[in-house]
């Protein structure tokens, strides 16, 4: 199985700062990985000095997120935000998202077969 990817867009603002948004990236290179088991779909994004996140919902096949890097006041240094497309046969409505390390796991089940 495969994963689209395309790039929106990387910004520094005058102060130093970076603005990373990532809309959808896979296939193994850049910022998000996704890993497939049997029954569920992960997408590890890097998310380096950050520790928490807000999960955004959105639309059917999407998981929104938005994460600050702060230094040791409490100040932002860099904000990740965007969202990871999985394929149509995962529910995103049930991820479960979790920063660990710099890493953003976004673990999304696969969709429940129905019985017919």
């Amino acid at each position: 199985m495969s994963a689209s990817s395309s790039r929106e867009s990387t910004s520094a603002a005058g102060d130093g700062t970076f603005k990373v948004e990532i809309k959808q990236y896979g296939g193994g290179k850049g910022p998000v990985r996704y890993f497939f088991d049997e029954d569920s779909c992960i997408a590890r994004v890097d998310v380096p000095g950050c520790s928490g996140f807000t999960s955004v919902p959105l639309e059917k096949t999407n998981v929104g997120f938005r994460t600050e890097e702060v230094d040791e006041n409490n100040n932002p240094l860099r904000t990740y935000s965007g969202f990871v497309k999985f394929p149509t046969v995962y529910d995103p409505k049930n991820a479960e998202l979790k920063v660990d390390s710099g890493v953003l796991w976004v673990t999304v089940p696969r969709k429940q077969r129905r019985q017919g």
